[in-house]
């Protein structure tokens, strides 16, 4: 009977989804600006890391099924301007099983991604250039015994020259690290244990986390004092679609008043990215 009302309920979702009739809806004080359905075939590498410099958004995709890790490129539009396939260099893959490409974030005109494998036995953080979106062949190791179930995010603070990172699941520190010499700084104890953490962004000396609600169309951006650890739930925003995975989010104004964008990896259809404002 489970898996009949188990199927019934996708079955709705998707007819939902498909006929436009779930609405995307935010916290009062919050707006939704615009949202962008990624084709497919540029889904592929947007479904996991999102960061902007303020001219362009920077993607990152890993379909681990069919062994793809890819960066991408976009104007401040969502328009595609390049991509790049194969990104995680064979060196990483067949040493470490590295395979996956995490959250992502920009400075300096360098693109630090977090990268993972099989069983999260090794973390690293690999550097890109921006221009290119190749491997520049920077990287440093981040695997420890703080990083238990992989290295799922990063965000850096560029006015404090700093890195921030946590685990995936039962999060209660954040690890800082310097920008500069990529060495552990301190940890930053939170307020409360936090879960499924897929993406961060810096904005104005705060962090935020973006929190993948499981199995719940009603996804969280949280907000971090790094001071004190504070947590707090800064906006809650209901998806439409039952499938989509919340990613990485990028916190960054842009001149259509948009704030907060965010990945909505739709595994049924596609990538959406999500912009919202903060009204109040």
């Amino acid at each position: 009977m489970k898996s009949i009302v188990s199927a019934f309920t996708s079955f709705i979702l998707i007819i939902t989804y498909i006929l436009g009739l779930g609405k995307t809806t935010v916290s009062e004080g919050y707006g939704l600006v615009r949202k962008e359905k990624l084709a497919p075939t540029v889904s592929m590498f947007a479904g996991q890391g999102l960061c902007c410099d303020g001219e362009y958004f920077y993607t990152s995709g890993s379909l681990t099924a069919v062994g793809l890790t890819g960066l991408a490129k976009f104007d401040l539009n969502m328009k595609c301007l390049k991509r790049v396939s194969s990104s995680i260099p064979d060196e990483f893959r067949q040493k470490y099983n590295s395979n996956h490409i995490g959250g992502i974030d920009c400075a300096d005109g360098k693109i630090y991604a977090a990268v993972e494998g099989d069983g999260y036995e090794y973390n690293f953080v690999l550097v890109y250039d921006c221009k290119t979106l190749e491997y520049t062949g920077e990287y440093y190791d981040f695997t420890s015994g703080h990083l238990t179930d992989g290295i799922p995010w990063l965000a850096v603070d560029r006015e404090n020259r700093l890195l921030y990172t946590s685990k995936f699941d039962d999060v209660n520190e954040i690890l800082v690290y310097s920008l500069d010499s990529m060495q552990l700084v301190k940890t930053i104890q939170l307020s409360e244990t936090v879960n499924r953490i897929q993406g961060g962004s810096v904005y104005e000396g705060v962090l935020y986390l973006s929190y993948d609600v499981s199995h719940s169309t009603d996804e969280q951006v949280l907000s971090v004092n790094p001071e004190d650890g504070t947590v707090r739930v800064e906006f809650e925003r209901h998806l439409p679609n039952y499938d989509n995975e919340a990613e990485d989010i990028c916190v960054y104004p842009l001149p259509d008043g948009s704030l907060f964008h965010l990945i909505d990896y739709d595994k049924m259809i596609c990538t959406n990215i999500v912009h919202y404002s903060k009204t109040q």
